[in-house]
């Protein structure tokens, strides 16, 4: 799928999903609304068009959230596929991570014809459970797994019923807290997981980019879906799972200048908890960076190229 110069002109498409009740805290389901109303958003020097708010299905919390949660990604699968075939890109602004089935099935439905697409997962946690293995029934732990078809069919199923992702075009970055089910189905199936010694060990720009070329290497395009948990707790307070350490804010925004992000379709920014912000804001600030950094670093990378073939063909 091209991005042409005209596309770059437009405002940047947004889906945002008001879901919550699949995650340990309440909260992030009014997360997508927050950021749309905010004096920082509003600010941010990437011009964006909300395209859709899903709203939540609520068929009750933990495993009882199963169909509720399965009509809420089918509904936010429609909108992100719809709104990337339109626009050739799409951010998706979530709630709690299980928002993720319904990203990640819009995007494969929408990119089927073009090939694969590759997912750099960003977060504390692996996600990866399914209903049968995890010890809280919370879906937002659950989505790595549904994504590579395991799991409840009426969450790996959404949009058609192959996997949403090839475990070969995935990477986890930023890993520290998991349970053994999650690390043995993912090292069975290959996942290349960056666990949160080898970001400190080797820098998150080296690792950001063995990421990008992992998940580019057999793929048309990527994505990638941004836990803001994954962040250090200084950087990112508001959130309902956070968890010791975890990647500075500053580096990895840094590290994102230096990534060609040229091929990026979609992005999703996830599990922020309005309410646990400090009186700075620090979280939501943190969000309006990401897509600042994301999408600045993308347009201006896109403009250059434009620029070169420009120059060549005259």
């Amino acid at each position: 799928m091209r991005v042409t110069a005209k596309r770059l002109m437009q405002q940047l498409s947004v889906v945002g999903c008001a879901n919550g009740l699949a995650g340990r805290q309440l909260g992030c389901e009014s997360a997508a609304a927050v950021l749309k109303k905010s004096v920082h958003m509003d600010q941010c020097r990437i011009p964006m068009r909300w395209q859709a708010l899903v709203k939540e299905v609520d068929s009750g919390r933990h495993l009882q959230a199963i169909p509720g949660v399965a009509q809420t990604m089918r509904d936010l699968a429609q909108e992100t596929a719809a709104a990337l075939r339109r626009e050739g890109e799409v951010l998706v602004v979530a709630g709690d991570h299980s928002s993720a089935i319904g990203t990640w099935s819009g995007v494969a439905s929408a990119m089927r014809n073009h090939g694969d697409v590759g997912l750099i997962w960003v977060d504390a946690h692996m996600d990866a459970h399914t209903p049968d293995s995890s010890p809280t029934g919370n879906i937002h732990g659950m989505p790595v797994a549904h994504l590579l078809g395991f799991g409840d069919r009426n969450l790996s199923t959404i949009g058609d019923d192959l996997p949403k992702l090839k475990p070969e075009n995935l990477c986890l970055v930023g890993i520290r807290s998991f349970e053994p089910a999650e690390q043995e189905l993912l090292d069975r199936l290959g996942v290349r997981v960056f666990f949160m010694e080898e970001v400190e060990r080797r820098g998150i720009q080296d690792v950001m980019q063995e990421a990008l070329h992992h998940v580019t290497r057999q793929t048309s395009a990527f994505g990638m879906s941004i836990d803001i948990d994954g962040f250090d707790v200084v950087d990112a307070p508001a959130v309902g799972t956070p968890e010791k350490g975890g990647i500075r804010a500053g580096d990895f925004l840094q590290s994102l200048l230096s990534l060609d992000l040229r091929g990026l379709v979609a992005t999703e920014i996830v599990e922020f908890l309005p309410r646990f912000d400090d009186e700075h804001k620090t979280s939501e600030r943190l969000v309006v960076n990401l897509i600042e950094t994301i999408y600045q670093t993308k347009r201006h990378q896109t403009d250059a190229t434009a620029s070169i073939l420009r120059r060549a063909m005259s």
